[in-house]
């Protein structure tokens, strides 16, 4: 066990009995990938590890975790947070769907985390992983017996490219040094810029063209902390309908439209849309441009201030311009 992870465990020990659960990460099905933890038990605290690979953000099993809780016990819910994951539990906070006093966070700067999709096509015949650490610009993996370095470009994620926020913004108990952030807050966003440099009808056609491999399985949604109304969602009400089950681009384009809006001034860029999708729609740009226009109009950014509130739910003429 290395010292994060031993720092980790002996963190959560001191405070389980106030606990209800604790939301980590451990190992998965092999050893390239880690999946979320649940821990219950003060035994199975040596499951949890933090390393490249803990890719989830736990913020999305959050809200559910506590509606499923005890009230009997109303036992504190236990969590570790990235940079981005911490943005995702205040925007949460924030918006009254979690309440702070319920959560022990432990927040763990972060260095980045691995693409795994990224990774298996720069070595497919991979294999046993014994570890992988990032080095200044490269991201170090040590597999089947030998020693590989990449460029962290060709590895990492696309938010971490790009994170502006690597250390946790909320925590209880902060494991580790501070990082410091890869680009600067007012960094401009390459992949947005190249967009926007397009005429609308290019940028029309790329998005179509995009969006016509949807198989609509709403992963993106269910992935995402901040989609919190999944028993309401547009997708699948009929009172009102706003869309068919129809696999027609008109359907999936809207579908996606309608979603990014709903995160104007949510979207914490943690990346977990595009992630988990099967088919590779790089569906974070969306919120990204989107991030950018609540910038300029509001001067805001999503899930750094607890005491905030979002632009949408709040009304300020001075913002407005009238």
């Amino acid at each position: 066990m290395n010292d994060k992870n031993k720092i980790i465990k002996q963190t959560f020990q001191k405070v389980f009995d106030d606990l209800e659960v604790v939301l980590g990460w451990k190992q998965g099905f092999d050893s390239l990938h880690m999946t979320p933890a649940f821990i219950r038990k003060a035994s199975d605290l040596d499951q949890l590890v933090f390393n490249p690979q803990c890719v989830q953000n736990l913020s999305g099993y959050l809200f559910s975790t506590l509606k499923a809780a005890d009230p009997e016990k109303q036992g504190k819910i236990g969590i570790c947070v990235k940079g981005c994951d911490s943005r995702s539990l205040t925007a949460l906070i924030q918006e009254g769907l979690v309440e702070r006093d319920r959560v022990y966070i432990v927040g763990i700067p972060c260095e980045g985390v691995v693409d795994v999709k990224k990774l298996r096509n720069l070595k497919p015949s991979l294999t046993e992983i014994s570890g992988i650490t990032i080095e200044a610009d490269e991201v170090v993996i040590e597999a089947d017996g030998k020693t590989e370095r990449f460029p962290i470009a060709d590895v990492l994620a696309h938010k971490c490219l790009q994170c502006r926020y690597p250390n946790p913004l909320i925590y209880d108990a902060l494991i580790g040094e501070p990082v410091t952030a890869r680009v600067a807050q007012d960094a401009a966003r390459p992949a947005v810029e190249q967009l926007d440099a397009l005429s609308l009808e290019a940028r029309r056609n790329f998005w179509l063209t995009e969006m016509d491999r949807c198989i609509r399985c709403y992963a993106c949604r269910n992935a995402c902390p901040m989609c919190v109304c999944q028993d309401s969602c547009i997708a699948e009400t009929r009172s009102p309908k706003w869309l068919s089950q129809r696999s027609d681009i008109s359907e999936k384009f809207l579908f996606h439209m309608i979603r990014t809006v709903h995160l104007a001034g949510r979207c914490t860029e943690c990346g977990e849309c595009m992630r988990v999708c099967p088919v590779d729609i790089p569906v974070t740009l969306l919120m990204e441009k989107m991030n950018c226009i609540v910038k300029e109009l509001f001067d805001y950014e999503a899930g750094i201030d607890p005491e905030s509130k979002p632009p949408l739910q709040t009304y300020d003429s001075s913002k407005t311009g009238i």
